[in-house]
């Protein structure tokens, strides 16, 4: 069975040495137990980020400064956001360290002074360790199970959307995974990126609400249907706003903002610049940029120099200009995506090209 990975961080080797003879043995839950030795705070970064199942560390405070162990608490528990491995500080000098700042300053799981540690006490330490860790691993999947369901919620909900204009569910998805790209290149951590293309699949959810002879006409809308077709993007967010999940929440925002102009032409509250929210922005270059390059009930598709023509044109006035560079620059991407997600057209017959892109 796969091992229960320790991790021993501390710049002293005799602390390694009775470690190691104390727990090399250890078996729980019939899992054995991997130690890992580094002696610095900077070594247990780069083992850190590049093992994601580290279960427990046996953390020394002072070691290449005064702070080094709790400066690397903070590391795993902020900017890896890791609150899932455990550990436990073991120092030698209680005194610079009084455990009552460090119990309540950090999110630390034991506080332990080498000078008492026995091997029995080392030994139930490291179990109970292990056990909250295995607790919190289950807890986990069981979260990502339901998170997954949820996430093919939306999937659906955004598909039974664009449906009802005669467009494939792959749109959706790709939209997403575009969004998810730009995301992450505009800086945006993995997590971020995820949420923003989850959230860009219910992007025109409104369109459930819109009437099936404006949201199927194959021609030109008249300027009242029009104004019908663009309340899809209000009735959209009020659809979502009122849940306090953050994706949601976040949907609401897209859903709403999506086909506001950088410029401050766009509609429904004439929103420009930075005045838009960035997943909004992103989502509207990634929702012009698919659909401009499929069939739909309005349009036949484009082929890629004259939507990468248009998408330059409307830089600065449409779309936000660094999104614009951003996905010139990344082409070959999203060029896969594409590939990855096709769509195959059910509409034979030649329709007339519709000049609103929704």
């Amino acid at each position: 069975m796969k091992p229960w990975k320790i991790l021993i961080v501390d710049d002293e080797r005799d602390v390694h040495d009775v470690s190691r003879l104390t727990l090399k043995r250890l078996i729980f839950k019939e899992r054995p137990i991997v130690l890992y030795s580094v002696y610095s705070a900077a070594e247990a970064k780069d083992i850190l980020m590049v093992e994601d199942d580290i279960a427990l560390l046996l953390l020394d405070i002072f070691m290449e400064d005064d702070r080094a162990g709790l400066d690397l608490v903070r590391f795993i528990r902020e900017e890896m956001e890791n609150t899932k491995t455990q550990i436990i500080i073991r120092t030698g000098q209680p005194g610079h360290a009084p455990v009552d700042e460090v119990i309540f300053k950090y999110e630390v799981n034991d506080y332990q002074e080498k000078s008492e540690l026995t091997s029995y006490k080392l030994k139930t330490s490291v179990v109970t360790a292990l056990r909250a860790y295995d607790s919190l691993s289950k807890i986990e999947l069981l979260y990502n199970e339901l998170e997954v369901s949820q996430f093919e919620l939306f999937y659906s909900l955004g598909q039974i959307a664009e449906s009802r204009s005669k467009e494939t569910g792959n749109h959706v998805k790709r939209v997403g995974e575009i969004s998810k790209v730009l995301a992450l290149k505009v800086g945006k951590s993995e997590k971020e990126a995820e949420l923003i293309k989850h959230a860009a699949s219910m992007h025109d959810i409104g369109k459930m609400a819109i009437p099936d002879e404006i949201i199927t006409k194959p021609g030109k809308l008249t300027f009242d249907e029009y104004e019908i077709m663009k309340t899809h993007a209000t009735i959209g967010y009020n659809m979502l706003i009122s849940s306090e999940k953050t994706i949601l929440h976040m949907a609401a925002v897209i859903a709403k903002e999506h086909h506001e102009n950088y410029d401050g032409s766009g509609y429904p509250d004439g929103l420009a610049k930075e005045g838009i929210s960035l997943q909004s922005r992103i989502v509207a270059v990634a929702d012009v940029f698919d659909a401009l390059g499929n069939k739909r009930v309005y349009k036949e598709p484009w082929d890629l120099k004259n939507i990468l023509e248009y998408m330059k044109d409307e830089s600065g006035r449409k779309f936000d200009p660094d999104l614009i560079d951003i996905l010139f620059d990344n082409m070959d991407v999203l060029s896969q995506i594409r590939s990855l997600y096709p769509d195959y057209s059910h509409l034979e017959e030649n329709i007339p090209v519709n000049v609103i892109f929704s």
